[in-house]
């Protein structure tokens, strides 16, 4: 895929992502729609910024201290867990904090809020890959 349709991807999941979550979210809690999306922007943007911060730091120890950049799939495992896990560690007190939570109920909403984006990637991709051939197609007519 090129940049532009990876910038299209990216742009349109996050946005799919906010509209859902802000729709989702005051199904499952006491939170009303606009802070839902105050909330969704916010953690947007931290996982980007989580995402750049962590993606540099993991290549940094791959190279200098573990001396191989090879991410096999354990490795990719691993990062991933990584990345998921101080993510959560980061925002769960945001999030309880925001929200008046314990960090209990923060972490249940965040494991149903996780579960949920782990769905919602999956079907994305599934739906954009498939809108992707179908213009690709239409496009070569």
């Amino acid at each position: 895929m090129s940049f532009a349709g990876r910038m299209v991807h990216a742009v349109l999941f996050e946005v799919f992502a906010l509209l859902s979550n802000a729709l989702l979210l005051p199904l499952i809690s006491h939170v009303d729609v606009q802070k839902s999306l105050i909330l969704g922007v916010f953690f947007s943007l931290a996982a980007m910024l989580w995402n750049l911060v962590f993606n540099m730091t993991f290549d940094w120890f791959l190279v200098t201290i573990r001396k191989n950049a090879h991410k096999s799939v354990f490795v990719r495992m691993v990062h991933a867990l990584l990345f998921e896990g101080t993510f959560v560690a980061l925002t769960l007190p945001v999030l309880a904090w925001a929200l008046s939570l314990t960090l209990w109920d923060a972490m249940k909403l965040e494991a149903a809020l996780i579960a949920f984006i782990f769905i919602y990637t999956f079907f994305f991709n599934i739906v954009f890959d498939w809108l992707r051939v179908k213009l690709a197609d239409q496009n070569a007519l």
